[in-house]
């Protein structure tokens, strides 16, 4: 009896070893992590959420439509210097992490942003861009954007139609 009772115990601390690696395996100030995105209607306004979004958004910087398929219009309050579009990897394991109390403007680098990126845009003093994303994979991107020199950043999905809404939908639930 004592021998099953310590089998048990040492199958249930090595159980709870590996499952805390996989946990920790993510970090989720991860700079290619995206743990949701809101959907956003082809005026600009958000009609839902997906997950739970890590994303910085302190000031009126926005971004439509998401999901999109060719084209993604950008609009801010401030003048937008710089855009990075980069590929991100989508993950549920951050669902009820508040990233409010996490995420900050200095928490990348503009060297860690650039690294990776798929699509950068250098302008100054505009407010409102449309930018061609025809070149890109389908998947999750993170679009960062200088702001006033401030960093913020929104996740979106690139998709080939519309109509990929609805796994979107299914594979967040």
């Amino acid at each position: 009896m004592k021998r099953i009772v310590i089998y048990l115990a040492l199958v249930s601390i090595i159980g709870c070893s590996e499952k805390e690696d996989i946990d920790n395996s993510e970090n989720n100030t991860d700079i290619n992590l995206v743990t949701g995105i809101n959907l956003i209607d082809f005026t600009g306004g958000k009609i839902g959420q997906l997950g739970n979004p890590n994303e910085l958004n302190i000031i009126n910087f926005g971004l439509y439509p998401n999901p999109t398929v060719n084209i993604l219009n950008l609009y801010s309050m401030g003048n937008i210097s710089k855009i990075w579009i980069r590929p991100a990897e989508s993950s549920k394991n951050f669902l009820q992490t508040d990233f409010g109390a996490i995420l900050n403007s200095k928490l990348y680098t503009e060297n860690e942003i650039e690294t990776n990126t798929k699509l950068k845009l250098t302008n100054s003093d505009l407010s409102k861009i449309k930018i061609d994303l025809g070149g890109l994979e389908i998947g999750y991107y993170r679009v960062f954007v200088k702001v006033d020199g401030i960093i913020f950043w929104r996740n979106i999905y690139v998709g080939t139609n519309t109509s990929e809404l609805d796994d979107l939908i299914k594979d967040w639930n």
